[in-house]
Formats: structure tokens, C-alpha cells, sequence
């Protein structure tokens, strides 16, 4: 490197927003850094922590070389070892494993952006046959979950933003940009300064509810009764949008009453194109093929077609929502209904609206279903915007899978593959990019029973953190500053980067992608990694897709490229093509509408009487996860872990401000200071996650929460971690 440079990177938070930075580097030191320029400036900037960064560089816990166990597992004992030997140990281990159990049996945690931080390791595991452990369900599966069943796709941050650019109303639903995404925030701010009003929905009166014009504190576990609620409303007071429901959702599409499929011209007709969709013409009382003729289809009505009864998806949806009335679900949500009510007539009438729908109630076990009882209603009032963001192709499959698709295995079925060998036995970790002692929940069942029946536990990482404690080998990695990647657009943004690196990794430390192919090297597959990681980027790159144009690792060394609109259709990838609010496909659950269903740790259950307090584990504002943890400027503005506890709460337990105490349940306990706070409602505790155990007194937050498997939820894409669906009871300790 130059003696003074500027050097234009992405930050490689796992935050996944991808925020351009620009290094100053003097003598090959990072000595600043700041937000970089985009083609729109409204896209520039970055948040407090991501300009924290250059700290994980030149931390003096970070480390330097690698190390082998030396004592039983958790007990922290090591020696230094080479890298040679190290890898060689490995590869022995992995190999033998795989011979004896199978190529399943090595399971890999890896990083999952960018490209080749990842692609390395996916590499690997498609040239091995191993299984990739999928992350979505440890606690960001669930509204995934609900926006596959009703879109046919995520929705990034699963926002449901009107056509329009600038709303009237926004609902911020189970979300705190203020302390986790500036970026969000901003455009709420300057919506707001535009005449827009703000409402928050949130059991505790967060730093965004603080920017609102109101705040509606919900009871955890229930947003979708409020969704159906508020949909009821609408269709009560006429103020649904009868255009999008009929052309953009399957409202019109016949269901039949004896099977509760949607009713298809096969059944009553032999055809060829048996399988096309029956609506009931309004004008002429006749069944038509759906999309077919012109006609007015019925969203309303019982009707019979050659015998078989029958009603539109919009009827079963507006008989579910009749018992959702504001009074009754007002003593369900804990919101009164007059609020209800303004609220569902606001949305429905202050056009454009927006919901900015957070991840905070997905964290529920039922949380895919409040997710799509929302979605729901956003369908139901007409604001969505149905056009997908501009992305680019990448050439990636070649690279990430070299010699074709390999299994994965979602995070929360983990549990039974290591303790009981289903579906298959995994007997070996490799963990790279994830602290998952740290971050999974019913933590005591992760320590207790995962590495007692593991052979061979693998971690890389930048720190010595709980994961790598009991791991057999810790191997040191390189930051984002210290390697090079390509960048694919983010949850906020549409732009191609270049991940240039700023600096030379410091002692030992290597990129991931270095690691994945000296490790391939050692099992014989060096000729997979001969390319350099230039080179890697320039055959992602060589896609010759229209969206590719103009892209080449010259041209992005110069700056990000933003993603063009090209035309595509508008078909959603639902079994339909419409917006379903009725899957089909979960009717075996009970779940082919979006019910509301109490969750499983409610407070209002038998379980409340042991444990009578909600606890939530939000989202810390100064750290991503547990990333970050050990950066002292971020740590000083949050010092050490704190129970947030309502004073009435805390009063009946004769606690004060400061005193410790012990939060517990029948999974565990953890120990820390209290802090009471008018903040947050009655009834609910609130731990702040991402802390190390170190952190505590005793114990773990997440000793305190679950790993129930939500099998609805694994049928669309996983089931997800119900963090947020946890009872505890609070003492004096």
C-alpha cells in the first residue's frame, strides 16, 4: 500500500446493508474512516458502528495465530500451532469422519455475504458433499416464512411500502430503526417533516416511538390479532380496495368447502389444462376460468359449481376476520379498540400508506402467522407496491457449486441431527462467521448435550468468543479491511461494490476464502482454488445477463454501480401468481388464512403462574448480535447488561434501580443488573442480546429461551427461533 491513501470498501457488518466506506490508511495503519459516496446521495452514510470498525483490526484480545485445544472442551486451555498443521489435522479429521458416518455427517457455519467469503467454504461443500447449516431460523425465518406464502419471495427487510415515494401514514410494526437502522429511520424522519404521521406499535416505548406521533404499546405474541382487527374494520366500513384484491390476490378464486383446495377446472371437467383456476362471474352467475375473459369476478358469496360448494378466498377471509371485532381483540392486545379503529381507517384512507413491519414479532412461535396477517392487511387496504427492486445476475453457480447442489440443514433441526442423528448424524462443525453457543437458543441444551456427541469442533473467527471456548481448533480470520469481495445490492440499497482491501491482514490471520481453499488444498482439491479471488470476482461478474452490463472489476474499482429497472413480469412465484392470503398448502396446519393462535409461552396461560413476566431479547443499538462486543467505544456507551423491568413490576418484587437480580424459568437462569424503566409495559422484561457470558453474573439470556420446531414454518422454509415467546419469573438476588 501507498504511504497515504483513501481506499473506498464496503462494511462488512452482518447487518447485510452493505454501507460504503472510505478508509484513510497512513503507513499501512487505518487511522479513519467514513461514510462513502453513492451515485444517490440519499444512499451515503453509515452508522456509529460500522464507522467502530477499524478497532476489531488492532484489538488486543483479536487473534493472531491458530490454536488446538489442550483441554477438555470449555476449559480454555490451548497451544499454538501452525497453519500447516493445523489444516493438515483437519482434513485428516473431516475425512475420516466423512468415511465413517457419511459426506453429511461434516456440517459447515458459514459467513453469508458477501460472495467470496462465503462462496470459499460453499465451494468446499459442494466438492464434498458436506451439509450447509442454514441461519435464517435462528431468529429471522419466521417473516421470511410468511412473505414466501404470500408473495412467492422475501421482501428484504419485509417492508410493505406503498407506490408512492413520500406516505401520508406510517406504521413502524415491531421495529426500532432509531437504534438498529439509520438508514430506515432517515427516510421515516424526513416523511414525517413532510407532513406524514408516524405510529409505533411496540411493547415498549423504543427510541423510534420517541420520533412518533403515537405509540401503541402491544401486549408480545399478538400482532396478528391486531392485523385481523384492523382488517375487519376496513371491510366493515367499506374501505377495502376492491380493485387489488380482485386483480392482485386470489380473493376471487373459488375454494372448495369439502377439501379446502382451491377449485380447478379438473375437478369436474377432463382436461388437459385441468389445473387453471375457477372464478364465479358477478354479471352472468357463471363459472369462468380465472384471467381467461372478461368478467367481474365474485370476492363474495357461496356458490356451486357442478355440485361442489364452494366460496371465494375473500369470503373465508372476511368470515375469519368477523370474530376479530376492535372490542374483543382490544382485551387480546391490550390496545383499546377506539384506537383500533382509528388506526385501521387511517391506514385505509390516508393513502399512500407504509408499514415498515420489523423482525421483532416474528420472534414469537406463531410469528410467521402475524406476518402474514399483516401482509394481509396491507393487501386488503391496496398498499403494496408490487414491483420488484432492480438486482443483478450474477454468474454465481459455477463458483458456488462447482460439482452441483449440496444439502442444507435449517439451524433449529441442528439440535436433533448432533443429539439424535436425524435426519442424518452430524458429528463435525466447522464454524466460520457465527457465535452459535452464543446466539441459539436453550443455550444449556447447546453446551450440555452438542459437543459431548461432536468428534471434531472447528471455528474462525476475529476473537476467542463462547463458541470458539469449545471448539477443538480456533483459527484467526481476517476482517472485511484485510481481504477483497464483491458486494450484490443489500436490504437497503440496489449497488454493486467492490470490497477493496484496505490493508494487509495483520499476523496470522487469513480471509475466509484463503482458509476454504488452503483447507481444499489439503484434501486434495487445490486445482478448484487455483484462480485468485480477482479473478473469482471477474467470472462473477461474466454472467451476460442484461443487469451485468458495464460491470468489470476495473470499472468497480472506481465506484458501486447501481442496478438497472429492467421489465419483467409481474407474476408473482406463488402457486398462483397472486398475492395468497390463502395457501393451500397449509391447510394441514390448520393455517391456510393468517389466524391468530396465543403464543406458547403466554402470559395468560398455566405456565404464567410459575412465570408470570414476557421476557423480549431485542436488539442491542450498539452491536450487531454479538459482533462488536469487545470494541471499547461502543462498549462505553453500554457498559455492561441491564434487565429493563417496569416499576410496578419491580415494585412487587421489592427491587430498585441497580440491584441485581435473577431472572429465571425451568431452562435456566442469568443474573444481572435491573434497570426500571416506564418504557417498556407491565408484564414484560426486556435483555438486550448479543451479550457475551462473561457479561453476566451468571448464567445466559438465552439460557431462559426455547428450540421448539414450528413444522408449518418448515414447510415454507424453516422454523425459526420463538425468542420472544418466553416466560420468566424475576427476584432479588
Amino acid at each position: 500500500m501507498a504511504r497515504n491513501t483513501l481506499v473506498r470498501t464496503v462494511c462488512g457488518m452482518p447487518d447485510y446493508f452493505r454501507c460504503g466506506l472510505m478508509a484513510t490508511v497512513e503507513d499501512g495503519v487505518i487511522t479513519k474512516v467514513r461514510p462513502a459516496d453513492f451515485p444517490d446521495r440519499a444512499d451515503c452514510g453509515a452508522c456509529i458502528k460500522g464507522l467502530s470498525t477499524p478497532a476489531l483490526v488492532y484489538h488486543p484480545e483479536r487473534l493472531r495465530y491458530p490454536l488446538k485445544r489442550a483441554g477438555e472442551r470449555g476449559e480454555n486451555h490451548w497451544q499454538r500451532v501452525s497453519w500447516t498443521d493445523a489444516l493438515t489435522d483437519i482434513s485428516n479429521r473431516f475425512q475420516e469422519i466423512s468415511h465413517r458416518y457419511g459426506s453429511k455427517s461434516i456440517a459447515w457455519m458459514t459467513p453469508v455475504f458477501p460472495n467470496l467469503t462465503y462462496g470459499g467454504y460453499s465451494r468446499l461443500i459442494s466438492l464434498t458433499k458436506g451439509v450447509l447449516v442454514d441461519w435464517w431460523g435462528c431468529g429471522d425465518a419466521a417473516g421470511p416464512c410468511a412473505d414466501i406464502a404470500t408473495f412467492g419471495h422475501l421482501t428484504g427487510e419485509g417492508h410493505l411500502i406503498s407506490p408512492e415515494s413520500h406516505p401520508r401514514l406510517i406504521i413502524v410494526w415491531g421495529y426500532n430503526p432509531a437504534s438498529n437502522v439509520y438508514h430506515y429511520m432517515r427516510r421515516i424522519v424526513q416523511a414525517r417533516k413532510r407532513g406524514a404521521k408516524v405510529i409505533v406499535i411496540d411493547p415498549r416505548f423504543s427510541a423510534t416511538a420517541a420520533h412518533a406521533d403515537q405509540h401503541l404499546p402491544i401486549r408480545p405474541g399478538t400482532d396478528g390479532a391486531l392485523a385481523l382487527a384492523m382488517i375487519n374494520v376496513i371491510m366493515q366500513e367499506g374501505l377495502r380496495d376492491r380493485r387489488f384484491v380482485t386483480e392482485e390476490t386470489v380473493g376471487p378464486l373459488l375454494v372448495r368447502r369439502d377439501n379446502g383446495m382451491f377449485l380447478r377446472e379438473g375437478d369436474f371437467v377432463d382436461t388437459a389444462d385441468g389445473d387453471r383456476f375457477m372464478i364465479m362471474d358477478e354479471y352472468t352467475g357463471r363459472r369462468q376460468i380465472y384471467g381467461t375473459l372478461e368478467c367481474k369476478p365474485a370476492i363474495t358469496g357461496n356458490h356451486s359449481v357442478a355440485g361442489i360448494e364452494c366460496q371465494p378466498a375473500y369470503q373465508l377471509l372476511a368470515d375469519l376476520v368477523q370474530d376479530y371485532t376492535p372490542d374483543k381483540v382490544a382485551g387480546i392486545t391490550d390496545i383499546p379498540a377506539d384506537a383500533i379503529r382509528r388506526l385501521a381507517i387511517e391506514y385505509a384512507t390516508h393513502k399512500p400508506a407504509s408499514i415498515y413491519r420489523g423482525w421483532g414479532m416474528q420472534r414469537t412461535f406463531y410469528g410467521d402467522l402475524a406476518c402474514r396477517a399483516i401482509n394481509t392487511l396491507a393487501a386488503v387496504a391496496g398498499n403494496i407496491n408490487l414491483e420488484r427492486p432492480p438486482s443483478f445476475v450474477l454468474n454465481s453457480r459455477p463458483f458456488l457449486m462447482p460439482e452441483g447442489q449440496y444439502d442444507a440443514i435449517p439451524v433449529m433441526m441442528l439440535y436433533d441431527a448432533i443429539n439424535k442423528g436425524e435426519p442424518f448424524a452430524v458429528k463435525a462443525i466447522w464454524c466460520a462467521g457465527h457465535n452459535f453457543v452464543n446466539q441459539m437458543p436453550d443455550s444449556s441444551k447447546v453446551v450440555k448435550d452438542f459437543f459431548k456427541n461432536l468428534d471434531t469442533v472447528v471455528v474462525c473467527d476475529h476473537f476467542l468468543t463462547a463458541s470458539a471456548k469449545y471448539a477443538d481448533y480456533v483459527l484467526p480470520a481476517a476482517t472485511f479491511y484485510e481481504c477483497t469481495d464483491l458486494c450484490v445490492s443489500s436490504f437497503y440499497h440496489t449497488y454493486l461494490q467492490l470490497q477493496q482491501q484496505v490493508v494487509d491482514p495483520l499476523y496470522e490471520s487469513k480471509a475466509d476464502f484463503r482458509i476454504a481453499a488452503e483447507l481444499a488444498a489439503k484434501m486434495g482439491l487445490e486445482q478448484y482454488f487455483a484462480s485468485t479471488e480477482e479473478q473469482f470476482i471477474e467470472d462473477l461478474l461474466a454472467s451476460g445477463h442484461p443487469t451485468m452490463e458495464g460491470a468489470s472489476l476495473e470499472r468497480l474499482r472506481e465506484g458501486p454501480l447501481m442496478a438497472k429497472q429492467l421489465d419483467r413480469p409481474s407474476r408473482l412465484k406463488t402457486p398462483t401468481g397472486k398475492i395468497e392470503f390463502y395457501v393451500e398448502r397449509l391447510k394441514r396446519y390448520g393455517q391456510e388464512l393468517p389466524i391468530y393462535i396465543e403464543p406458547v409461552e403466554s402470559a395468560r396461560s398455566d405456565k404464567a403462574a410459575r412465570y408470570p413476566l414476557s421476557l423480549l431479547t431485542t436488539h442491542a443499538p450498539n452491536r450487531i448480535h454479538s459482533t462488536l462486543a469487545k470494541i471499547e467505544a461502543l462498549r462505553s456507551l453500554e457498559p455492561e447488561p441491564l434487565l429493563e423491568i417496569n416499576p410496578s413490576d419491580a415494585r412487587v418484587r421489592q427491587i430498585e434501580d441497580g440491584d441485581l437480580v435473577r431472572v429465571f424459568n425451568d431452562r435456566g437462569q442469568v443474573r444481572l443488573k435491573a434497570r426500571l424503566s416506564q418504557r417498556i409495559k407491565r408484564g414484560i422484561v426486556n435483555i438486550p442480546q448479543g451479550w457475551w457470558p462473561e457479561d453476566y453474573s451468571q448464567g445466559h439470556h438465552n439460557e431462559l429461551t426455547h428450540a421448539r420446531l414450528n413444522p408449518a414454518q418448515q414447510s415454507i422454509l424453516q422454523p425459526n427461533a420463538a425468542f420472544f415467546d418466553t416466560l420468566v419469573e424475576v427476584e432479588k438476588s
